[in-house]
């Protein structure tokens, strides 16, 4: 994914404990993150999934991809906190999904690990624009959204770029 920034720091003064806040969008925030929370969960085991033990480039890329849906795991997973939810307990069928799209897609090769992938994040942001035009988000939650959004498209290029250059070959 190249010279791509994933992570900040997360700061105890970043944090903010909202559950006491009256908000009438409250469910409709904790089902949108609850969701983003899951599809991110998919898309790292299908990354996780992908990756083999030959010293590839694609395996870098795929490592790099896969630590980023970490990081966005992460975020929605405390924004859910924030507000006094949980996650999903349905996540698992998202885990289980995700393993066997990464497996069958690794099993039929590299270029279908890369459709996957832009399938998998094409679906991504489709999902991520729903969810943001769903309710009111606050300043700071809408900017990780769109960060994490950015990042999808991010992920889109970089890997219409690699099939590309795999199928020049």
């Amino acid at each position: 994914m190249g010279n791509y920034h994933i992570r900040t720091s997360v700061e105890p003064d970043k944090i903010f404990l909202r559950e006491g806040k009256v908000n009438s969008d409250l469910a409709k925030i904790k089902k949108g993150l609850k969701k983003l929370h899951s599809f991110e969960i998919m898309a790292v085991n299908i990354y996780r999934l992908q990756i083999t033990n030959n010293p590839k480039s694609i395996n870098t890329m795929i490592i790099q991809a896969m630590a980023n849906e970490m990081t966005h795991v992460q975020d929605f997973q405390t924004k859910l906190y924030e507000y006094g939810g949980r996650p999903s307990p349905w996540r698992f069928a998202f885990y289980i999904a995700g393993s066997i799209i990464g497996l069958f897609s690794r099993l039929l090769g590299d270029a279908t690990i890369l459709k996957t992938g832009i399938w998998t994040e094409t679906k991504a942001v489709n999902d991520y624009n729903k969810i943001i035009n769903s309710v009111q988000w606050e300043k700071d939650v809408l900017d990780i959204i769109k960060h994490n959004l950015d990042d999808e498209y991010h992920h889109i290029e970089i890997l219409k770029q690699k099939l590309q250059s795999l199928n020049t070959k």
